[in-house]
This record gives C-alpha cells, sequence and structure tokens, in this order.
C-alpha cells in the first residue's frame, strides 16, 4: 500500500487501486484517464515546439543572420551559431542538467533506473534548448526532444498523483508516445516507439493506455500541423521481384553507414569533453564549425526535412547527396558532441534518405528496366538506417510507412530494415541509445530486467558520510581525516551544495607529491551521482567500473548532500536481500 494524505493506493492482482476519501478508482480507468491528458499535454508540446522553433528560425537565420552577413559577407552566418551554442549551454547549465544531450537515453533511465521520476524543470528548459540549438541553426533533430518533453509531462502527471512507480512508467511511456504521434503524424509509430525503445517490452495492459495517449495527441497535432504525412512520398512501386536483391544490399549499405554514424556521434563527445575549455565557450566553438560547414551547404542547418522531401520528389544529384550523406553525420555529432541539445532520430532518417537516394540512383542508372525510382530506395534507406542504429526495426519500419502512407513499398521497406538492424548490431555492438550506457559501465540488459533487486530504493541504504571536505581544504589533512574515518573517498560540499568527490588515493598522491596542495585541485566532478529515489540497479551498474568505489548522494531539488554509498553498502545490502531471498518460504 502507498498512502499520502490525499491519495492512497492498494496493491491487488490487476495491479492498484486508487482510493481518494470515499471514491475508488482501478488502475485501468486511471491509466485512460490519465493517458488521455497526458496525450493532449503532449499534442500541445510538441505544436509549441515546432511552433518555437520556427519562430527562433526566423529570428536567426533570417533576421540576425541577415544582419550579420550583410556586415561579414558570408561568414556572417557563424554570428548566429555562436551566440545560439553560448544560450544553449547557458540554460541547461544554469537550470536544468538533465536536458544535456539527445533525450531518448535520459528517458529510458528515467524508466529502467529512477522509478519514472523525471524532473518538471525539463519541460521547459529542454523546449527552449532545443528549439535555440535547431532554430540558431545547429544540425540535429526535434523527436528526441520532443519525446524527452512528453515523457516529462507523463511523468509530471505521475507524480503529481504520487502514483507507484510502474504506474509512472506507464504513463512516461505515454508522454512518449504523444510526443512521437503529434510530430511525425504517425500515431502507430509513437505506440511502437514507447513500447519497443522506452519500456522494452509490449506489455497488454500498457501497450492499451499508450494507444489512447497517442491517438489523443495525433488529434492534436493534425488540428495545428495539418493532416498530411510528413513526406509526400507516395506512388512508389516495386518495378520487379528482382529488385528485393538491391534492397537487401541497401540494408547491408545503411548499417554499415549507421555504424559509423553512431561512433562519430559519440567520438565527437569524447573529444570535446577533453578540450579543457569552459562549457559555453566550446559549444558556441562548435556551432561556429556546423557553421563553417554551412557556408557551403545550408542545408545541414536545423532539422533538414525540408531537403528530404526534396530527395523523394528526386531533385537532388547523386553527388550532393553523397555530400550530405557524410556531411549530416558530421554536423550533428559537432552540434551533440560540443554540448547542444537536440535529437539523433531526424538526423538519422537525413542520412538514410541520402544514402538511399545516392544508392537509388547508380542500381537505375545500372538497371533502369527493372528498378524503380531513385527516391523509393531513399524511402526506405531512412528505415533501415534508423533501424541498423537503435535495434527497433518495428518502429522504423512503422513510422516511416506513416510517413509515406503508401503501402505498396512495405516489402522492401521490411527486408532492407529487418537486415540493417541485425547487421547493425553486429556492428556497433549496441544501440545509439544503450551504447550511452555501456560507456558508463552499465550493463543495461541487467537494469532493464533487474529481478531481485527491482524496487529497492537508494535511500534504504545512504549513511551518512563520516566525512566531508570543503574545496579549500588541504589535501595532507584531509588524506589523513579520510584514513582516520576508514573511508574510500570524500564527498566535496560548498555553500551548502555538492560540488565534487575526491578518492583517499588522490588524496594521499597529492600529500605526497605537494603538501600545499588542496582538495579543489584534485577533487572529480564528472563523477556520476545518485538521487534518494533511483533504483539500487543504478548504484550497482555504476560500481561496475572499479573506478568508482563511493558515490554522493543527492537531493535533485537542492543539490544539497544526502549521503554516501560505497561498495561495503552495497555487499551489506545484496547480502541481506539474498539471505531473505533463501530463507523465504
Amino acid at each position: 500500500m502507498d498512502s499520502h494524505p490525499f491519495f492512497e493506493y492498494v496493491e491487488y492482482d490487476r495491479g492498484y487501486r486508487l482510493r481518494i476519501g470515499r471514491l475508488s478508482i482501478n488502475q485501468s480507468t486511471l491509466l485512460l484517464t490519465a493517458a488521455m491528458l497526458i496525450g493532449i499535454g503532449g499534442g500541445y508540446g510538441a505544436v509549441a515546439f515546432r511552433r518555437l522553433i520556427d519562430l527562433e528560425t526566423w529570428l536567426a537565420l533570417g533576421g540576425l543572420a541577415g544582419w550579420s552577413k550583410g556586415l561579414l559577407g558570408p561568414v556572417g552566418i557563424l554570428v548566429p551559431l555562436v551566440l545560439g551554442g553560448a544560450l544553449v549551454t547557458l540554460l541547461i547549465r544554469r537550470f536544468a542538467p538533465e536536458a544535456h544531450g539527445e533525450g531518448v537515453p535520459e528517458v529510458m533511465a528515467a524508466v529502467a533506473l529512477h522509478e519514472g521520476r523525471i524532473p518538471a524543470r525539463v519541460i521547459a528548459v529542454k523546449t527552449l534548448a532545443s528549439a535555440t540549438t535547431l532554430g540558431f541553426g545547429g544540425s540535429g533533430g526535434r523527436e528526441g526532444p520532443i519525446i524527452q518533453i512528453g515523457a516529462a509531462i507523463g511523468s509530471l502527471a505521475g507524480q503529481l498523483a504520487h502514483a507507484p512507480a510502474p504506474i509512472v512508467r506507464t504513463l512516461v511511456a505515454c508522454g512518449a508516445a504523444a510526443g512521437v504521434s503529434a510530430t511525425f503524424n504517425a500515431p502507430i509509430g509513437g505506440v511502437f516507439f514507447a513500447s519497443e525503445v522506452i519500456l522494452g517490452e509490449f506489455a497488454p495492459r500498457s501497450f492499451a493506455t499508450i494507444v489512447v495517449a497517442s491517438v489523443v495527441a495525433a488529434i492534436i497535432g493534425r488540428a495545428y500541423l495539418g493532416d498530411r504525412p510528413s513526406f509526400d512520398a507516395a506512388g512508389f512501386h516495386l518495378v520487379s521481384v528482382h529488385e528485393l536483391w538491391l534492397y537487401a544490399l541497401l540494408g547491408v549499405v545503411c548499417a554499415v553507414w549507421a555504424a559509423g554514424f553512431v561512433k562519430l556521434l559519440y567520438a565527437a563527445e569524447d573529444r570535446f569533453e577533453h578540450w579543457r575549455i569552459h562549457p559555453i565557450v566550446r559549444t558556441a566553438a562548435g556551432f561556429g564549425m556546423v557553421g563553417l560547414l554551412g557556408i557551403w551547404y545550408p542545408q545541414l542547418f536545423g532539422v533538414g526535412y525540408d531537403y528530404v522531401q526534396q530527395v523523394l520528389y528526386e531533385h537532388v544529384p547523386i553527388v550532393h547527396a553523397t555530400v550530405l550523406a557524410v556531411l549530416k553525420p558530421l554536423a550533428t555529432a559537432i552540434t551533440l558532441g560540443s554540448g547542444g541539445s537536440g535529437g539523433a532520430f531526424s538526423p538519422a532518417l537525413y542520412t538514410g534518405a541520402m544514402v538511399g537516394d545516392a544508392f537509388g540512383v547508380l542500381v537505375h542508372q545500372m538497371f533502369p528496366a527493372w528498378t524503380g525510382p531513385a527516391a523509393a530506395y531513399g524511402l526506405v534507406a531512412m528505415a533501415a538506417f534508423f533501424g541498423a542504429a537503435s535495434e527497433a526495426p518495428i518502429t522504423a519500419i512503422t513510422i516511416v510507412f506513416e510517413l509515406s502512407t503508401d503501402y505498396t513499398i512495405i516489402l522492401p521497406l521490411m527486408i532492407s530494415t529487418v537486415i540493417a538492424t541485425v547487421l547493425g548490431r553486429r556492428f556497433i555492438g549496441s544501440t545509439i541509445y544503450q551504447l550511452k550506457f555501456d560507456r558508463e559501465g552499465i550493463d543495461w540488459q541487467r537494469v532493464r530486467h533487474p529481478s531481485l533487486f527491482a524496487g529497492i530504493t537508494i535511500s534504504r541504504i545512504a549513511r551518512a558520510s563520516r566525512i566531508v571536505a570543503t574545496p579549500g581544504d588541504p589535501a595532507k589533512t584531509m588524506a589523513q581525516r579520510c584514513a582516520e574515518a576508514g573511508e574510500l573517498a570524500l564527498p566535496i560540499i560548498e555553500n551548502g551544495r555538492y560540488v565534487g568527490i575526491v578518492t583517499a588515493g588522490d588524496l594521499v598522491r597529492a600529500a605526497l607529491g605537494d603538501e600545499t596542495r588542496r582538495v579543489d585541485e584534485i577533487m572529480r566532478t564528472d563523477r556520476p551521482t545518485l538521487s534518494p529515489n533511483d533504483a539500487l540497479v543504478r548504484a550497482m551498474a555504476l560500481m561496475a567500473d572499479p573506478s568508482v568505489t563511493t558515490l554522493a548522494v543527492v537531493e535533485p531539488s537542492t543539490g544539497a548532500l544526502a549521503g554516501v554509498v560505497n561498495r561495503g553498502d552495497l555487499l551489506a545490502m545484496q547480502s541481506a536481500l539474498l539471505g531473505a531471498s533463501t530463507s523465504s518460504p
């Protein structure tokens, strides 16, 4: 039973029942009602986000860029790019660090590791930061941010109702589906994305709820954004059965290209993280690099769906399509790696369209009698490319089918996407979303299916640190006190807020090398932290990294230190859980 002064959730064989005074609501009714509200919120959120992108594009690439190019010539385009990069990082660092990044991995982590809890401030900050990234010319996608915005709306609804974690997770998936549905005009694709990528399962109970949110959001999206598919691609068909072999080959090409795209994204992130300059300057410089590319290829700016439509109309020369298939991943990697806020979903579709169009031109020149137009290959490659990068073939096939509303292309679409997905996993070793967790030492499959440790939160094992440090403390003194207290690492506090951590080993080495060194010279600010509501499995996953011995537990709302967790604390809890499991009848 989960109690609150106004809400009381009672668990029974079919889920939960909400009691408000004498009123009793079963889980199905509660979820369907909440799904409709989240669908409305996600739908209007997607519409508002797209309108804001249009407004900022008009202001930055229209007014500001026109003025700066009048003064500086072609290089004047760098002015809005550099300014946009600085504004994005300022927004994120000042108001919501959770809004940094692509969006989808953060939602997946919230569902699997944080009981579906996403801070409400992410809604506003992610909207502004991503709209600024795309509106001022950064290369990225709008779907990732919209998914995170919709998911945050769903999470907020669950938190306001003080719902149990399973219900909150379902509502987060509803919000993600609503975002995809409204922006793409793809209600079926939204449902499959939320189930296949966000939840990782097709559970009947959550599936029905997600459908409701997706449909409601699609209705709102169509009312404000139009009742047409995102791309006009009707009229494609399979000319000959022999053409299926070419579509199979296209799947191989997309898998190879997608692997390069994913690896480039994370390589750029690593390179920028090692660039020791202020984050605002770093992002501004990264956006400036994109601006330099855009002087010759302005099609790289923003989302780029207008140019994808030209591909589907067969208006793109093969050399131009090939160049953009190389430069779009590069521009996106620079934008996101330097600190921009945007998605990788749209760039994957964009790059796939260019790869497919170039491939289609080649095969049509070689076999004109039994091949379709190059644009048909561009459409199929959009799904194949995204499927290879995300390992979500059902979502990829469904969304691209809904984008085109053309059933005659379904066989090539399925063959190419399945082949690309299978090979993509082999070439990448993970997915574009899961690779983020792999790089942090998190075993995503174990996190997704935690079994025994499900439902255990960090608040149950966090303890007060026996000793804390401040940035100005001498390293030698703190090394001695750390050894006396028996701690492996010390959290560092400044003005009542957690600012970093320093290990006992670093303190000893610093003291031996120079007795005058201070804690702030050796402290680590890049180590992950926990919140009291995080799942136990998150701490277990992070400590899979041998260098992580102690994690600080920080209150998300205030930044205050709530405690620490080290390996010994984890082992004690695991022993207790295993002992209880083996002793139970």
